[in-house]
């Protein structure tokens, strides 16, 4: 059994993605894309899972899909977005 939070690895794509966009700050990613911080933060450690209409902001931002946050697929991304996750 493992220990990591329960949505851990849809955590670790969201943090992939803030980072392919580069920017390194939690804080700074959540208050431009209007989430609390705290918030953010929790999605991205895996301990809550990001809402739908919050995963869909992003993906309208950089052309993301849902399946990319929540399922890993990548299919039908463009080449930068699939070398980020």
């Amino acid at each position: 059994m493992s220990n990591q939070p329960e949505f851990y690895i849809i955590g670790k794509r969201l943090e992939a993605i803030r980072l392919g966009f580069s920017e390194p700050s939690q804080k700074a990613w959540a208050e431009k894309h209007g989430f609390g911080a705290t918030q953010y933060n929790n999605w991205e450690k895996g301990s809550r899972r990001i809402p739908v209409e919050a995963a869909e902001k992003l993906c309208d931002t950089y052309g993301l899909t849902l399946d990319a946050i929540y399922r890993g697929r990548l299919d039908g991304l463009s080449e930068k977005l699939m070398n980020m996750l």
